[in-house]
């Protein structure tokens, strides 16, 4: 029971974007088999749409992985420093971080241009419909494993 909940944490810190530090390659692939099974369910992939779907998915989750890893870095870094940075510091700080929000929705934004050209648009929207599901999906099986 503890390992499927470590399994759940993971896949949940994948989802997001936050690489689990003690994670090994196969909580890695089953977490990935968990998603891409519920997303394939989910938006009712044919083959030929899956071809290419997920190179386009994964290529894309991989991007955005590093802007919100990029982005917790700066955080840590503002935390860290706090008490020594000045007020000119903290709004590069801040500059920083709005940019990372934009280059996160420009990711999308290009990304969604895309996903037009492979999927139908129905499709496109129940993707985003479904990666919300998908998190929350996660956390209900962390809670059903603290019964």
């Amino acid at each position: 029971m503890k390992h499927l909940y470590s399994i759940l944490i993971a896949l949940i810190l994948v989802t997001f974007g936050v690489k689990a530090f003690a994670q090994t390659d196969d909580t890695e692939k089953a977490l990935k088999a968990e998603k891409v099974a519920f997303l394939t369910k989910k938006l009712d992939l044919t083959q030929e749409e899956a071809n290419k779907f997920w190179p386009l998915y994964d290529e894309y989750w991989a991007k955005k992985t590093k802007i919100l890893n990029d982005r917790r870095k700066l955080a840590d870094d503002f935390i860290q420093n706090i008490n020594n940075i000045t007020d000119k510091e903290a709004v590069d700080y801040a500059n920083r971080y709005v940019e990372s929000q934009k280059r996160e929705a420009d990711l999308i934004a290009e990304y969604n241009k895309l996903l037009l050209k492979i999927l139908p648009p129905k499709k496109v929207m129940l993707l985003y419909q479904s990666n919300y599901e998908f998190k929350n999906y996660l956390l209900q099986k962390v809670q059903e494993t603290k019964k």
